[in-house]
């Protein structure tokens, strides 16, 4: 916009001058201005291209934050007698899974990823899906947590802590 109001100024400042000069010299302008809306047409024609360019090849950025409410019964620690077990089903593809233990809290983080291509007209592009939850379950009050173990097997993490020795 600022270009092209230089230009008309340019412009009628030439017009006026124009009105002076010989017969030679307006022939010479009329080239110049014949020349100088063929640069405009140009410029204009070069911002459509690029507008339409950045347009088509923008990638599209899509991202979500969800916040679930899980009403499921909560997982809860099993006695059996000498010993606590919690077992938990895993699900997804190729889940990574992670527990620690802070303030007699078992925190369970599972993370899932996906990825996939994805073909359109302008090329092949990537889509990647990554989903992490996390739960914490209360350790009963009687459990040596400095004996926990778990494990990770065909989708099933099963946690044990022995009861504390009285």
């Amino acid at each position: 916009m600022f270009k092209r109001a230089i230009f008309l100024t340019i412009l009628a400042k030439i017009v006026v001058a124009e009105q002076n000069l010989s017969n030679i010299d307006s022939l010479n302008l009329k080239y110049m201005y014949e020349g100088a809306k063929e640069i405009e047409m140009l410029n204009r024609s070069m911002e459509a291209g690029m507008r339409e360019h950045n347009i088509r090849q923008q990638p599209i950025v899509v991202v979500t934050k969800e916040s679930l409410v899980d009403n499921s019964p909560m997982d809860t620690f099993q006695d059996l007698g000498n010993r606590y077990l919690l077992e938990k089903e895993i699900s997804g593809e190729n889940p990574k899974v992670k527990t620690s233990v802070a303030n007699d809290t078992l925190k369970v983080e599972i993370t899932t990823s996906k990825r996939e291509s994805i073909v359109t007209e302008n090329g092949v592009g990537q889509s990647s899906l990554s989903v992490t939850t996390t739960e914490e379950i209360p350790i009963p009050f009687d459990a040596d947590i400095s004996l926990l173990k778990k494990e990770l097997k065909g989708g099933l993490l099963r946690v044990e802590i022995p009861k504390k020795r009285k």
